[in-house]
């Protein structure tokens, strides 16, 4: 159980005790390029996620993950209310919604994908981090 909250842990206090340093950084500039960044630290702890081959580098890609997620939703946030129209509750809502859509679909895909394939079939979900890198590449440039 201490493994499992250590994991939990290493992810959370990177998500949570970074975002606001990312976003203090950000409202003093606009570092829209930390968008793909952001999603290459994703794909990354993701891929170690599935093939680490011991605890540290499942630990390793717990805290990269959680880091993609800091540094994402800052400017994240900023380029969706950019992108609203003057809807900034409904820009702000869809933004939010988008990631519930994730953590619901996290173990979903986990029962489906891995559980039937292994924990290789994670890296898989790469091509779609990847998807995503080229996508907000284009949109912070």
């Amino acid at each position: 159980y201490w493994q499992i909250g250590l994991l939990s842990f290493a992810f959370m206090v990177t998500a949570s005790a970074l975002q606001p340093v990312v976003g203090a950084v950000t409202d003093r500039r606009s570092l829209p390029m930390i968008l793909p960044a952001g999603m290459a630290f994703t794909l990354v702890g993701v891929v170690l996620l599935g093939e680490a081959p011991g605890y540290a580098l499942l630990v390793a890609g717990a805290v990269a993950v959680g880091i993609g997620s800091a540094v994402f939703h800052p400017e994240g946030s900023r380029v969706s209310r950019a992108a609203s129209g003057g809807r900034y509750g409904t820009a702000q809502s869809l933004f939010q919604m988008g990631g519930n859509l994730g953590h619901m679909a996290g173990p979903l895909l986990a029962a489906f994908v891995v559980a039937p394939w292994g924990r290789g079939s994670v890296a898989w979900f790469a091509l779609g981090a990847a998807a995503g890198i080229a996508v907000l590449w284009r949109v912070a440039r």
